[in-house]
């Protein structure tokens, strides 16, 4: 059995590297019409920016945040835990500052040292919250207490709680606070107002039932023999949608709503089905639920021109808070459905679920991606292939462990 410190250094590392990569493929497209290198550090001493905008701000700091968490993971065993926050988030700084005087070359790019400085913030948040992980103070500890009495053991469980969070903050992004006393009113509108603000949407019900009750039964897939998670599930999904109008100064549809309580009411009407029919069950409904909402068309965009498919991967993304909405509204379903896979496929069986896995997925979204292109407002692109990739990819990556008797025992009793 591998030891937690030898379990953890490859994999960190791994993600730091290939996480730097991608926000330097971000910050240096379209690496074309170079400048020559003049000033490429005059952002340093340039005059603050006149205009300063929260998107940015928040932008610039959770772009860098995922990063000094990797990295002050990747160390902690190697430093002390003091040390491998500062150096983590010098990393971050250096990284940026990298990118920012290379932004000086590119005439579409604009360097900043309010960049920088929320770039090295992020760094310093991710290296935190990796030290907060690792010796969580008391309230993060019961909490934690929580996750091992309730759920099962091992890297996928982890992984797919994860992706539920994902899911809360693809529901909450752009993370624009709008603390308005009349936001809740008209935020809830929707719900007794026909029409308001469009007409109803089916597609959109569908969607939603099929996503609340897919991720309802991979909760209750993810948790011990005997536990419940239903009422703590539902409580989180209520949570996310009040906050989503009482902070985020949102409509919440009719929609959204009904189709939450179905999604719950249908979640919790199979929670003592055998655990593999649960996943299965599971499995197509996020499947379903992303299918969904992928081939809706826009709303008010009918009549725009249809977009070729965009085979340029990562363009437009990682530059604003809608992007990143969209990169986690992609991501997530098929991270729980990795995990979904992973914890129901035996030892021996792993590989070969995990390469027929992925090619299903790609052949499945490159169909999705590729009808985008008859659908007005969507825009078939193949990052949306690659994010979806990685989403099932991530969790096959280390050895989990699942108690026997748990998830494959009663399987076998299915089977009787």
């Amino acid at each position: 059995m591998l030891t937690r410190r030898a379990a953890s250094s490859g994999v960190s590392p791994m993600l730091a590297a290939a996480y730097a990569v991608l926000i330097g493929y971000g910050s240096l497209y379209p690496f074309s019409d170079w400048l020559p290198a003049e000033d490429m550090l005059a952002f340093a001493t340039a005059p603050w920016p006149r205009y300063i905008t929260r998107s940015d701000v928040i932008t610039n700091i959770l772009v860098y945040l995922p990063l000094g968490l990797l990295l002050a993971h990747a160390l902690r065993y190697r430093l002390r835990p003091a040390w491998s926050v500062l150096l983590a988030t010098l990393l971050c700084l250096g990284l940026s500052f990298a990118m920012e005087s290379l932004q000086a070359l590119l005439p579409e790019r604009v360097s900043s040292r309010l960049d920088l400085l929320m770039n090295g913030l992020g760094g310093l948040g991710g290296a935190l919250l990796a030290g907060l992980l690792e010796n969580p103070p008391g309230p993060l500890r019961r909490v934690l207490a929580q996750r091992r009495e309730r759920l099962l053991p091992g890297l996928a469980i982890d992984l797919g709680l994860v992706a539920l969070g994902l899911w809360a903050l693809s529901q909450l992004t752009p993370l624009l606070l709008s603390l308005d006393t009349a936001t809740l009113r008209r935020g809830l509108l929707p719900l007794w107002t026909p029409g308001f603000p469009s007409p109803f949407n089916w597609l959109l019900l569908a969607a939603n039932f099929c996503a609340i009750a897919g991720l309802g039964l991979f909760v209750s897939v993810l948790a011990r023999s005997g536990r419940s998670v239903a009422l703590p599930f539902s409580a989180f999904v209520v949570a996310v949608l009040a906050v989503k109008i009482a902070v985020m100064g949102r409509y919440l549809a009719l929609e959204t709503g009904l189709g939450a309580a179905l999604g719950l009411a249908l979640a919790a009407a199979l929670r003592s089905a055998p655990k593999p029919l649960r996943s299965v069950a599971g499995g197509l409904a996020l499947l379903a639920g992303f299918a969904l909402g992928e081939l809706e068309p826009a709303v008010g965009v009918f009549f725009s021109p249809l977009e070729p498919f965009n085979w340029i991967p990562f363009r437009g993304q990682m530059h604003n808070l809608a992007s990143y909405s969209e990169i986690l509204s992609l991501f997530w379903p098929f991270l729980a459905l990795g995990c979904l896979a992973a914890v129901a496929t035996k030892a021996k069986r792993r590989r070969l679920a995990a390469f027929l896995g992925s090619l299903l997925v790609l052949a499945v979204m490159f169909g999705l991606e590729w009808q985008q292109q008859f659908i007005a407002g969507r825009h078939a692109d193949v990052t949306d292939v690659l994010l979806a990739l990685a989403g099932w990819v991530l969790p096959w990556w280390r050895r989990i462990h699942i108690p026997r008797g748990d998830f494959h025992g009663q399987l076998g009793r299915t089977h009787r």
